[in-house]
């Protein structure tokens, strides 16, 4: 019996949100918040962008 063993990369679920006006406005924010230095980014941004993409999407479809 054989196994898909390719574990899929996080950031695949995401890539979705991509070029979207959501992404740029979340994406935009982080920029104003680690240049006013009220935040340090210690994930990659498309992983931080994505995640919060998702999260908006889910809570508008809960309503």
């Amino acid at each position: 019996m054989k196994v898909n063993s390719r574990m899929p990369h996080p950031y695949e679920k995401y890539e979705k949100y991509e070029n979207t006006e959501l992404w740029k406005k979340i994406d935009q924010a982080l920029d104003e918040l680690v240049e006013n230095q009220d935040i340090e980014e210690i994930t990659k941004r498309e992983y931080i962008v994505g995640y919060i993409c998702k999260k908006v999407i889910e809570t508008k479809e809960l309503k």
